[in-house]
């Protein structure tokens, strides 16, 4: 008989809602995986300004920032000024009535607006209330400002990031805005399942430094054996070899071969067999300590061929390879198509916006996408009014400024 269907993702947070009071990355990633997974959140933005990436351009996709974009679909959003009392009381009667609130303010801001975990949780004991920050809220660098870059340099990331003979460069990517953004989606989802069997919320807190951090978990364990700090090689990693990019004919190929066997096979493709048997190439930290002299032999080979070709060769051969691909490749890659990675939603300033899907699906169906990302204030009106506001307290709300 055939397997009855699995749970569906769409539905895994159905009924949940979310509190988001997060600008940036971090925060807004999270809530967005929130709401990819079933919840309904409202998103908390500055009126007339709205959340900070929204000022991130270029590139812009129909004049809104392709990187809000990018975290805040699965949202509607509510312009409120939480520096107005009023603003601040709006805010409290949706934490209490959420499941969830999210908020990446620096530690003890929102104390001061009535906001903070000890205040909202008077109103609703059930609600998992998430910190974000960029230290934490204790030590010596709590409350201090910082984003992903400022974090790869203070954490050590960026000192062991570029070539060896040039000067340090950040990651291409916010991982570890990324990374902070999935840990409190995590943490969030253990916290509401302790819900379940005790009825009791929970502060949560987690920081861009932690994940900093915990990025350079087996880095730190090699420092603290060895005492030998980490340093940048580029695209080589320090304790296997060949796992690195070799030069062809018309550009770079990266080759990962990872063990005894995959390195026989790879050598073999390189038509140079007799290398596996060569004393100086035994094992990985046989070939890891003589890395230069098997390089100078690898590149005698690879420069006679592109990069396309040697792909195939090594790919053939089951040897873990690539050419060095681009953005458009990877858009337009099959392999792209075939999983689904990109979705299409409906946005009334971009009739044909794509967005990245959530990497992971069940049955293969990927979480659905209810809502594109949210014009600044775009559910003001409406969420007040499921908040019980009149048309009239409405109107004079936002003739004081206080909504959007």
């Amino acid at each position: 008989m055939p397997d009855a269907p699995g749970p569906d993702l769409n539905a895994t947070l159905q009924g949940l809602r979310v509190l988001d009071l997060t600008r940036n990355l971090a925060g807004p990633y999270c809530t967005m995986t929130l709401g990819d997974l079933g919840a309904e959140v409202i998103k908390v933005e500055q009126p007339g300004r709205g959340d900070d990436t929204r000022a991130w351009t270029p590139p812009d996709w129909g004049g809104e920032s392709t990187t809000f974009l990018s975290a805040n679909r699965n949202k509607r959003s509510l312009a409120i000024d939480l520096d107005e009392p009023q603003g601040a009381d709006i805010a409290r009667r949706l934490a209490a009535q959420a499941d969830v609130l999210v908020e990446s303010f620096r530690p003890g801001s929102l104390d001061k607006r009535g906001l903070g975990y000890d205040r909202v949780r008077v109103d609703n004991p059930g609600l998992v209330y998430c910190s974000i920050s960029a230290f934490g809220s204790v030590g010596p660098m709590a409350g201090s400002p910082g984003y992903d870059p400022i974090l790869q340099a203070y954490s050590g990331i960026m000192s062991m990031t570029g070539e060896v003979d040039r000067s340090p460069v950040r990651l291409g990517i916010g991982a570890i805005d990324l990374g902070t953004g999935l840990w409190a989606t995590i943490a969030i989802q253990a916290a509401l399942a302790a819900r379940r069997e005790h009825g009791r919320g929970c502060h949560i807190e987690t920081s861009l430094y932690e994940t900093a951090v915990w990025w350079l978990s087996y880095f730190i364990t090699g420092y603290l054996a060895s005492g030998n700090l980490p340093r940048r090689s580029g695209t080589r990693t320090a304790f296997i070899a060949p796992y690195e990019t070799f030069p062809t004919a018309d550009g770079d190929v990266m080759v990962a071969a990872a063990n005894d066997n995959l390195f026989r096979l790879f050598v073999d493709a390189l038509d140079i067999p007799e290398v596996a048997a060569d004393p100086r190439f035994a094992s990985n930290p046989d070939r890891v300590a003589n890395r230069e002299a098997l390089r100078a032999l690898i590149v005698e080979r690879t420069v006679h061929r592109t990069a396309a070709e040697w792909e195939d060769v090594l790919t053939a051969r089951t040897v873990p390879c690539s050419r060095i691909r681009t953005i458009a490749d990877a858009v337009a890659d099959p392999q792209t198509e075939a999983l689904g990675l990109l979705t299409s939603l409906p946005h009334p300033l971009i009739p044909d916006l794509r967005m990245v899907d959530m990497p992971v699906s069940e049955g293969g169906r990927r979480a659905a996408h209810r809502r594109p990302p949210p014009l600044l204030g775009e559910h003001t009106g409406e969420v007040l009014a499921e908040l019980g506001f009149s048309d009239d307290e409405i109107a004079t709300l936002h003739d004081k400024g206080i909504v959007a």
